[in-house]
């Protein structure tokens, strides 16, 4: 097992339980869902959600996308997941479809694609500062 593996696992593991924990809050009938909108804006739990969201999809499709193209995939799927959501609560008795909620996950996803491009961008630039050597620089 290589070094990467542990943190592949651990995006992967971290997307999965994202997704669940998000569609699963979103779709759920709760009764008291006043209780945890009074104290938190409900769009500032949205955009917190998938700014989360688009950093662990990011993170779990850069080793086989690469690390820009997995910004775009990752901005996908959250921005997809949102709409799915929106869609499946406009058909429900007891939550309520909102235009608000989906520009809300846009902000988030954008934001948090933004905080993965700046990592990737550092990343890559400290890699440049500092190459590997090669043979013929040894010899």
């Amino acid at each position: 097992m290589s070094l990467e593996q542990p943190e592949r696992h651990f995006w992967e593991a971290a997307a999965v339980i994202w997704t669940a924990v998000v569609f699963s809050m979103a779709i759920t009938p709760f009764h008291n869902v006043e209780l945890i909108t009074e104290s938190l804006s409900d769009k500032l739990l949205h955009t917190s959600a998938f700014l989360v969201g688009s950093i662990v999809w990011a993170g779990t499709l850069e080793r086989n996308a690469g690390p820009w193209r997995s910004v775009g995939l990752a901005i996908s799927v959250c921005l997809v997941l949102g709409g799915v959501i929106e869609a499946l609560q406009s058909q429900t008795a007891t939550r309520q479809a909102e235009a608000g909620d989906l520009v809300a996950d846009a902000v988030g996803v954008v934001v948090g694609a933004l905080l993965w491009g700046m990592r990737v961008w550092l990343r890559e630039r400290r890699a440049s500062s500092h190459p590997e050597p090669s043979v013929g620089s040894l010899l």
